[in-house]
């Protein structure tokens, strides 16, 4: 999706990563996000990939951090989330194929983890079962009371995914909205 990627990189790249031959109308999915990525983030000097819960309750803390890097960074970073892609049409791409597709050509990859509610645990495997995306991806993990903790997280979060990004040092832990607010302003001044 890069300015320098052909469209036959993009294809060759879905076709690696997809599981099956793609479909005509997968192919026409891939125009339209070629031409969103175009839009939204292939000038950008910084590209932020942010994942996070969509529930109710959790959205806001993905959509600050969202907007705190388009608001305050100026022109030289963006950051999207994974529906801001292929959004209004009725074409659909295989949300994992679209995922891998978008965290290739981010920079960063920037998770807000509350527990393993929703596609968490999909996102968490992609994650940590390729290095380059290790490597760009950081963790804002909510911390809760011990028996709370094993109550919100996987035993495969909290013995895989966060240990690994702990070794990392790319693991970030708050347990209030005002924590929050600085892991998100510390992180992107760091990144930046």
């Amino acid at each position: 999706m890069p300015d320098s990627s052909s469209e036959t990189d993009l294809e060759a790249r879905a076709q690696r990563h997809h599981y099956r031959t793609l479909t005509p109308e997968e192919f026409e999915a891939l125009n339209h996000l070629r031409a969103d990525w175009a839009d939204i983030a292939a000038d950008a000097d910084n590209r932020f990939f942010v994942l996070g819960s969509f529930a109710e309750d959790d959205v806001d803390r993905v959509n600050d951090l969202k907007a705190h890097i388009n608001q305050e960074t100026g022109n030289s970073a963006v950051a999207y989330r994974m529906d801001d892609f292929v959004p209004e049409t009725d074409l659909i791409l295989h949300p994992i194929l679209k995922f891998k597709l978008i965290a290739d050509d981010s920079h960063h990859i920037l998770g807000v983890c509350e527990h393993d509610q929703g596609g968490a645990l999909i996102e968490h495997g992609l994650l940590i079962e390729s290095r380059s995306y290790i490597d760009k991806t950081h963790i804002l993990k909510r911390t809760y009371s011990p028996d709370r903790e094993k109550e919100q997280y996987s035993w495969m979060q909290t013995f895989g995914v966060f240990e690994i990004f702990e070794y990392y040092d790319q693991l970030y832990e708050w347990q209030t909205i005002s924590e929050y607010q600085q892991q998100i302003e510390d992180l992107v001044e760091e990144l930046l």
